[in-house]
C-alpha cells in the first residue's frame, strides 16, 4: 500500500522579482481567500504557511482584524506555522543567525499556537554540514530539502560532523512543487497526478509518497479534495489530505519498524548540480550586501549583545527590547533572495535601509554599555585622558589598539552659557597646542604609541538633561601597544597630555612628507617595533615590500619563506546573472601586469605601524560586446587603491583595496599567493565550524543543469596550502574564494557585475532561467567599493580553533571609550569572563542574556576533531549553571566549584551554557 500525503502550500519569497510591498499586497489576497475557503470547505483540511513566520506580521499589519480567524485555524492545525522567521540562505549568514532565526520563529509561532516540527528548507541554495546538529538543538529529528544534493532516493540519513543525525527527506528534481499543476485541466488531472505518484513510488523505501501542491507565491486550490477522492479509489494506494509532520511521521514510523537501510549523507550539502541547479553565484553577486550584513552581524553578536552583559554586571539596564528590535530588523534582510543579491534593484535598495537602520540600533547599544562600564572607572589624573580598551572576545590579546581621542579645545556655541551640573558627565578642555606625551598601562608601565593623523571637528555632548552642546574638537588618531588585553574585558590606558615641546619621537621624514602622508609622532622607548624605508616595512615576525607593478611580497620570518604577488588582481569577463557566473565564448582577462601605476606613498613608518598605498589603474573592457559572446574592445580605465598595513606583533598583513569600478559585465578577484607548489584542497569556516573542501571541482563531459563550480563560500576566513607551508585569508564580508593558478593562489571576488536577475543563454546554466528575465542594472555595481581583508602566511597547518582565532582577532578589534567620572571605583583591569583553555579548540559564538530571564548565556563551539576542555570563570559568583538547548531549556547541570565550570566538548559540538549568578538568583525569588 502506497500512502500519498498531498500537502497544499505556498512557497513566499517575502520579495524577489516585486518588492516586499507589492508581494505584501498578493499575501494578503492569499490568506483572505484561505481563511474563506478553510471556513466553506471542511474537505479542504490543511495548508502549510512555507515554514515563515514573518507572513503572520505581514499579513496582521495590513488585517489586524483577521487575528481571531488566523489563531483559530492555526490551533486547529488546518495552517501550520514555523519554525523559521524567515527562510535564510545557511552559507551568507552565520550561525548565529541561524539560530536568532529560529529562535524569533518559535517564539512568534508559540504566541500563534505550535511551531510545525520539521526542519523545513525547500529552496536554499545548499545547507551548511551543522545543520541536523541545528536542527536536533531545535527538538527537531529531521529535515525536508532540496537543493546541494542529488541521490535519487526519497530518504536518506543526515549526520553533522559531530555524530548528530536527522532524518532527511529529499524532494524530487522539481523541488517543492512536484504537484502544483496536476489540477488546471481536468482532463489530465489523474494522467498527471499519476505520473507524479508513480515517480514518487520509485523513490520511496517507506511506502510514503510525498505530493507538494503549491510553489512560488500561489493561492490554495479548491480542487484538492476532489483530487485526493480520485486517487484513494485506485487500488494499491490511499491518498490524504496531509501535512508536513504527518508525512514526515508515517516516514519515522516505517523506518522504526521495517529498518530499511538509508543511506547516511555526512556534512554540508552542495553538490547534485544534475539534480537541481545550486545557484552558487549569489555567494558574489552584489558583495556590498555581503558586507554590510557582516558588519552588523558582528556589531550585534560581537559587540552590542557581550558589552551589555559587562555593563549588566556593573549594574545597568541590559537592552533586550533593543537589541530584539535590532536581531529582527537584520533577520528581515536574510531570506535567500535578499540577501544572495537574486532580486530586483528596489530590494536591495530596501536591504541596505534595514542594514542600516539594525547598525544604528546596534551602535546606540554599544555606545551605552560601554559609557556605563566607563562611568564606573575613575577618570585618570589631572592632565590625563583614560582610555579603557575593551576585549570582546575570550582570548587575551597583546596587540596594537587603534583609537580616536577626542581633546576639546572650547565650545563651538560661545553664546551659549551650559551649567555642568545638566551634563551626564565632565567636559575637560585642553590647549589648542596639547600633544599626547606618554601612554601608561594599567600596571604603570609605559608603553609604546604613534599618532597617524588629525583633525578638527564640531562634536556633540549629549545629555540626557540639557540639549546638545557643540564642541570645537581637536579628534587625534591614535595607536598605542597593549601588552596584555583581559579576555572578555577591559584595561584602562592613560594618555598623558602635555605641551608640543613635550612630544617625543620622530618626526616626519621626506617620504612621509609627500602627498598623502600622516604625521608620525610617535614614541618607542628604544624598541622599534616595525621599521620602514621607502617600500619596505618590517617587524619581528613579518617583511613587506611593494614591487614595482603594485603587488607585494611577503616574507614570514618563522619559515624563512617569501610570498611573491600578494594582493595581485585579476579581471575576467562576465554574461551570466544574478544567479551564476558564465564567461563570454571569448574571454580576455586583465590582471595587475596590465595596470598603469600611478603612485606608490608611504603613509606612516612605525614604531607600531607602517602603511603603503598604492594608486593604479586597471584598463578594463566597458562591457560585453553586443552579442554577449566577447568582451568589447572599447575600455574605460577603473581606479583602483590598495593599502597595506603592517602592525607591530601582529602575524598578518591588513589590505584595504578601493575600487571606482566603471565597467560592467565582469568579475574582478584579488589573488593571494599560498605558498605551496601544488594544494589538494582548502579549509573555511562555516556556520560554527571549519570545513575542508577539494581545492578544485572536476568538469563532467556534459551539463545537464548547471556547471559544477570549485569556487566555494566562506564567512570570515579561508585557508590553504602543503605540510610546510600556506597562507590565510581573512575578509570582511567577502563570501567567496577559489583556489585557482599554478603555482595556486587564493582568490576573492571583490566585484561580480551583472545586467540581469536571470538570463536563459548561460554555457554555465544549460538548463535556462533561473527566475523572471528582469533587468538589473545596480547589479553592475558601478561606483565605489572597499573591501578589507588581511593575509596570514604560516609553516604547517594551523587548527581550525587557531585560524578561527587570528579571523576574529582580525575582524573583531577592540574597542575604546574614554573614562571620564571621577567617582568610580571599579579596576583598572578587569574581565568580566574568562575561558581558560585546557586542551583543544573552543570558540565562543554568543555571549548574552537568557530569551526569557537574566541569566547569562554563553554559547560555544569546537571546530576541532579532537575533545575540548576548558573551564569558565564569571567575574563575580556563580550560583548554577546548566546546559541548555537553542531554545535556552535546560537538559542538565553543570559541575560548579568556587565559581568555575568546567567544559568538556566533543568534535564539532555546539555547547550553550546558561550562568545563574547569585544576586540574580535572589532578585528572581
Amino acid at each position: 500500500m502506497l500512502d500519498i500525503h498531498v500537502v497544499s502550500h505556498t512557497h513566499w519569497d517575502r520579495e524577489w522579482y516585486l518588492t516586499h510591498e507589492q508581494f505584501r499586497f498578493r499575501l494578503v489576497a492569499l490568506v483572505d481567500r484561505l481563511l474563506d475557503l478553510l471556513d466553506a470547505d471542511p474537505s479542504y483540511k490543511h495548508f502549510h504557511l512555507d515554514g515563515q513566520t514573518i507572513v503572520l506580521e505581514d499579513y496582521l499589519e495590513i488585517r489586524p482584524e483577521q487575528e481571531p480567524r488566523l489563531r483559530a485555524a492555526i490551533k486547529e492545525g488546518r495552517i501550520l506555522i514555523g519554525p523559521w522567521y524567515v527562510m535564510p540562505d545557511e552559507f551568507l549568514v552565520t550561525g548565529e543567525s541561524l539560530v536568532r532565526n529560529l529562535v524569533l520563529g518559535h517564539r512568534i509561532s508559540r504566541r500563534f499556537g505550535t511551531p510545525m516540527p520539521v526542519g523545513y528548507l525547500p529552496d536554499l541554495f545548499g545547507h551548511v554540514g551543522q545543520m541536523p546538529q541545528i536542527w536536533r538543538q531545535f527538538g527537531l529529528d529531521n529535515t525536508i530539502l532540496w537543493r546541494g544534493f542529488g541521490g535519487p532516493n526519497a530518504e536518506y540519513w543526515w549526520q553533522a560532523p559531530d555524530g548528530s543525525r536527522v532524518l532527511m527527506m529529499h524532494l524530487p528534481p522539481e523541488g517543492y512543487c512536484n504537484a502544483t499543476r496536476i489540477v488546471f485541466d481536468p482532463d489530465q488531472e489523474m494522467a498527471r497526478a499519476a505520473e507524479k505518484v508513480d515517480y514518487e513510488r520509485g523513490r520511496t523505501c517507506t511506502g510514503q509518497a510525498l505530493l507538494m501542491n503549491g510553489v512560488d507565491h500561489v493561492e490554495p486550490q479548491a480542487a484538492i479534495p476532489a483530487l485526493i477522492e480520485r486517487l484513494s479509489s485506485i487500488a494499491g494506494q490511499r491518498a490524504t489530505h496531509s501535512t508536513l509532520p504527518a508525512y514526515v511521521a508515517a516516514v519515522r514510523s516505517a523506518v522504526e519498524r521495517d529498518r530499511p537501510e538509508l543511506e547516511t549523507v555526512v556534512g554540508e550539502l552542495r553538490s547534485g548540480t544534475d539534480y537541481a541547479n545550486l545557484l552558487p553565484g549569489v555567494l558574489s553577486a552584489r558583495v556590498y550586501l555581503k558586507q554590510q550584513n557582516a558588519h552588523v552581524q558582528t556589531l550585534l553578536e560581537s559587540y552590542a549583545e557581550p558589552l551589555s552583559v559587562f555593563a549588566s554586571l556593573v549594574g545597568a539596564r541590559y537592552p533586550a527590547g533593543e537589541l530584539r528590535h535590532a536581531w529582527k530588523t537584520l533577520l528581515q534582510n536574510h531570506p535567500h533572495d535578499s540577501i544572495c543579491g537574486c532580486s530586483i534593484d528596489a530590494v536591495h535598495e530596501e536591504n541596505m535601509t534595514r542594514f542600516a537602520r539594525a547598525a544604528q540600533v546596534g551602535d546606540a547599544v554599544v555606545e551605552t554599555a560601554l559609557d556605563a562600564i566607563a562611568d564606573t572607572v575613575p577618570a585618570g589624573p589631572p592632565g590625563c585622558v583614560r582610555a579603557l580598551v575593551f576585549n570582546v572576545d575570550a582570548l587575551e590579546r597583546a596587540q596594537v589598539v587603534d583609537a580616536f581621542i577626542d581633546l576639546p579645545i572650547d565650545s563651538a556655541e560661545p553664546w551659549r552659557r551650559v551649567d555642568a551640573q545638566a551634563l551626564d558627565r565632565p567636559v575637560a578642555f585642553w590647549p589648542r597646542d596639547a600633544a599626547i606625551t606618554e601612554v601608561v598601562g594599567p600596571d604603570g608601565q609605559r608603553v609604546e604609541f604613534q599618532i597617524l593623523g588629525e583633525e578638527q571637528v564640531v562634536s556633540h555632548v549629549m545629555s540626557r538633561s540639557e540639549t546638545p552642546w557643540a564642541l570645537n574638537v581637536r579628534r587625534l588618531h591614535v595607536l598605542w601597544w597593549a601588552p596584555a588585553l583581559p579576555p572578555c574585558g577591559y584595561a584602562a590606558f592613560d594618555l598623558r597630555i602635555g605641551g608640543p615641546e613635550e612630544t617625543p619621537g620622530v618626526q616626519p621624514g621626506p617620504a612621509d612628507a609627500a602627498a598623502g602622508a600622516r604625521p608620525n609622532r610617535a614614541s618607542s622607548y628604544g624598541r622599534r617595533l616595525v621599521t620602514a624605508g621607502e617600500r619596505f616595512a618590517e617587524s619581528e615576525r613579518l617583511r613587506l615590500s611593494v614591487n614595482d607593478e603594485g603587488t607585494f611580497e611577503v616574507t614570514d620570518k618563522s619559515t624563512g619563506f617569501t610570498y611573491r604577488g600578494a594582493a595581485s588582481l585579476e579581471d575576467v569577463g562576465e554574461v551570466g546573472d544574478e544567479y551564476n557566473y558564465s564567461p563570454p565564448a571569448s574571454d580576455r582577462r586583465v590582471t595587475t601586469a596590465d595596470a598603469r601605476v600611478k603612485s606608490v606613498t608611504r603613509l606612516c613608518a612605525g614604531p607600531l605601524r607602517a602603511t603603503f598605498h598604492v594608486d593604479l589603474e586597471l584598463p578594463l573592457p566597458c562591457s560585453a560586446s553586443a552579442d554577449r559572446r566577447r568582451r568589447a574592445p572599447e575600455k574605460v580605465a577603473v581606479p583602483v587603491s590598495i593599502d597595506a598595513t603592517l602592525d607591530a606583533g601582529s602575524p598578518r598583513v591588513a589590505f584595504a583595496v578601493s575600487v571606482d569600478n566603471r565597467a560592467s559585465d565582469h568579475r574582478l578577484r584579488i589573488l593571494f599567493p599560498t605558498g605551496a607548489p601544488q594544494v589538494d584542497g582548502a579549509r573555511a569556516d562555516t556556520a560554527f565550524d571549519v570545513v575542508t573542501r577539494p581545492a578544485r571541482v572536476p568538469m563532467p563531459r556534459t551539463i545537464k543543469n548547471e556547471a559544477p563550480v570549485s569556487s566555494a563560500p566562506m564567512i570570515s576566513v579561508v585557508d590553504a596550502g602543503d605540510d610546510t607551508t600556506g597562507a590565510s585569508v581573512i575578509a570582511r564580508g567577502l563570501m567567496e574564494y577559489e583556489i585557482v593558478g599554478e603555482p595556486p593562489a587564493i582568490a576573492l571576488t571583490l566585484v561580480r557585475a551583472v545586467g540581469d536577475l536571470s538570463r536563459n543563454d548561460l554555457t554555465t546554466r544549460p538548463s535556462g532561467h533561473a527566475g523572471p528575465p528582469v533587468a538589473t542594472p545596480a547589479a553592475q555595481c558601478i561606483g565605489r567599493h572597499r573591501f578589507e581583508m588581511a593575509f596570514e602566511p604560516h609553516g604547517p597547518a594551523p587548527t581550525s580553533g587557531a585560524l578561527l582565532a587570528s579571523a576574529r582577532a582580525h575582524n573583531i578589534p577592540p574597542r575604546v571609550v574614554v573614562a571620564r567620572r571621577p567617582e568610580g571605583t571599579s579596576p583598572l583591569a578587569r574581565s568580566f569572563l574568562r575561558i581558560d583553555p585546557g586542551a583543544g579548540d573552543l570558540v565562543l559564538s554568543a555571549l548574552k542574556r537568557g530569551e526569557d530571564g537574566a541569566s547569562v548565556i554563553v554559547r560555544l563551539f569546537n571546530p576541532g576533531d579532537e575533545e575540548a576542555y576548558a573551564t569558565l570563570r564569571m567575574d563575580g559568583s556563580v550560583h548554577q549553571a546548566f546546559a541548555v538547548n537553542f531554545l535556552e531549556e535546560r537538559h542538565g547541570k553543570l559541575a560548579e566549584e568556587s565559581g568555575a565550570i568546567a567544559l568538556r566538548l566533543t568534535p564539532h559540538q555546539i555547547q550553550t551554557i546558561e550562568i545563574v549568578r547569585e544576586t540574580v538568583e535572589r532578585d528572581l525569588m
